[in-house]
């Protein structure tokens, strides 16, 4: 990764919000790919090989605690980092345990996610 561009995957049911995330990162040189479905979280992880993941937690069918727990107990990702980012209150969010490497609270600004990403990935 040192001579390469970080690759971040971006998993946020809302379109808009994943977009602008999306932009946000590739203007700070990431290669980003963004997802809305949590059902491609597997296949986008195999294909795209992500250096860090960004999910948010509450994703309609979905909970991305649940999917952050399950890519770290498995060997194949579990040295990935995974950002989580909610629009839920700490406490609320708090309720149900992660393994995530590090969660933003809603609304967030992109400086301090920028720094966030950076710390994870480096």
């Amino acid at each position: 990764m040192e001579n390469s561009i970080p690759k971040i995957l971006v998993l946020d049911d809302d379109l808009s919000n994943a977009e602008v995330i999306q932009a946000v990162l590739e203007d700070q040189c990431f290669k980003v790919l963004s997802i809305i479905n949590s059902d491609e979280l597997e296949n986008s992880i195999n294909k795209f090989e992500p250096d860090l993941i960004v999910m948010d937690i509450l994703l309609g069918n979905n909970d991305g605690r649940i999917l952050c727990n399950a890519i770290k107990h498995d060997d194949k990702t579990s040295n990935i980092p995974v950002l989580l980012i909610t629009a839920m209150l700490k406490a609320e969010a708090e309720k149900l345990p992660s393994l995530a490497d590090g969660i933003i609270f809603k609304p967030f600004d992109y400086y301090k996610l920028h720094r966030k990403i950076r710390r994870l990935i480096h």
